[in-house]
């Protein structure tokens, strides 16, 4: 109720001076197209996790623990290496979501300031090496679309094949 009475605040296009015309247009242009990269970037990797977590739980005959001192998807690298039997420091979607979540921490944490980073020559060695995927731009992480398209490709086959792996394994 309250949100429908805030929207007749909000003035019509027609009404706004010229220079907040820009401004929005502006906004509309240039960063909204950024952030929903971003946030799709980050709304994927945070489901990921959570596959990650339920696979864990649900298809786990080996009883793997948890890494403690790992975080993100480096608590589960041997759950994953051992669900797909390999070495999964040649596995190409597992080192691309690695890479991802450098990138993802550097969102997160530092709001994509490559400066403020701890990590700072990792981050810009990784963008370097990417540069079709991640860019800086005013020292801050930036996603292309191809970007987030491929870690979606990572992620969908990384889930995949630990998902027909663990199926194998409970029949």
């Amino acid at each position: 109720m309250i949100l429908k009475e805030k929207v007749k605040d909000i003035p019509e296009i027609e009404t706004l001076s010229d220079k907040d015309k820009v401004y929005w247009k502006n906004i509309y242009e240039n960063n909204f197209p950024k952030q929903l990269r971003n946030t799709t970037f980050l709304m994927m990797f945070g489901h990921f996790e959570e596959m990650l977590y339920l696979l864990w739980k649900q298809y786990n005959p080996l009883n793997i623990e948890l890494d403690k001192k790992g975080f993100g998807i480096t608590k589960f690298k041997t759950y994953i290496k051992t669900t797909l039997q390999t070495d999964i420091g040649q596995h190409h979607a597992y080192q691309q979501i690695s890479d991802a979540q450098k990138i993802r921490n550097s969102l997160l944490h530092i709001a994509g300031r490559v400066s403020l980073s701890k990590e700072t020559k990792a981050l810009n060695d990784l963008i370097v090496r990417n540069p079709d995927l991640y860019c800086i731009h005013l020292d801050r992480v930036q996603l292309s679309y191809d970007g987030v398209l491929n870690f979606q490709r990572a992620v969908r086959s990384i889930t995949e094949e630990l998902l027909n792996k663990a199926l194998k394994s409970d029949s």
